[in-house]
């Protein structure tokens, strides 16, 4: 997975209604870090909020269709 993927799965996420601090609840780490990811001063997380950020943005493709 590209780091710019994460990045812009943020910004759907956070486009959709979400807040740094809910996503960042459901990732398991701060909302900084979740900022930091979006901004792409976080270039490789760890995996498993890699993991929840693509679960999360997977939940929005079915929503939009």
């Amino acid at each position: 997975m590209k780091d710019n993927d994460l990045a812009a799965k943020l910004e759907a996420i956070l486009a959709s209604g979400a807040t740094y601090k809910s996503v960042a609840k459901r990732a398991g780490c701060d909302a900084s870090t979740i900022y930091r990811i979006r901004t792409g001063a976080v270039t490789n997380p760890s995996y498993s909020v890699g993991c929840a950020i693509d679960a999360m943005h997977a939940e929005l493709k079915p929503a939009a269709a």
